[in-house]
């Protein structure tokens, strides 16, 4: 992803004059500073790999809304994959996630489908919304390795879950 120096000052300007207003949109809907962060960082992050498309468009500002919004969809959709495959791993598939204040119960739900780190890792990000930073942290790990754990943690249980 390499930016000529007119797309890095164009991007670097968005970015300082678009920021804010950004997160606060992306923190109204996700009601969460550390993902509305992600997601205005993520956004940014597109916008570098199509920089020539941000740089030719009438307004690129309503460019990064756009594609906040489909990023915003794009995290709720995967959350709600990772919410339904704990839902669907329940037994008898009755038990409503909401009320899963008793942690010891799930984890005996979940007992051999995943070890216990990684079900805490999934809880984290998929029941607690914690944001991929926050979870890293918590766990001592780079947010890239974070994202790659949950990868795999979800082909795990959808492995599982299929057998």
């Amino acid at each position: 992803m390499a930016l000529s120096e007119t797309e890095y000052r164009f991007l670097e300007q968005l970015y300082r004059a678009q920021y804010h207003t950004l997160f606060l949109y992306a923190n109204a809907i996700l009601k969460n500073t550390h993902l509305a962060e992600e997601a205005v960082q993520d956004t940014f992050h597109i916008a570098c790999g199509k920089a020539a498309q941000v740089c030719r468009s009438e307004n690129p500002s309503g460019w990064l809304v756009q594609t906040l919004k489909h990023v915003l969809k794009n995290m709720e959709r995967s959350r709600s994959s990772l919410y339904a495959s704990m839902r669907d791993a329940l037994p008898y598939n009755d038990a409503a996630l909401g009320e899963w204040q008793d942690e010891e119960s799930v984890d005996l739900l979940y007992g051999g489908l995943l070890s216990e780190e990684d079900f805490r890792l999934l809880k984290r990000i998929a029941l607690d919304r914690y944001s991929y930073l926050e979870a890293a942290e918590e766990f001592h790990i780079s947010v890239e390795a974070c994202r790659k754990r949950l990868q795999r943690i979800k082909q795990k249980m959808r492995k599982k879950l299929d057998a």
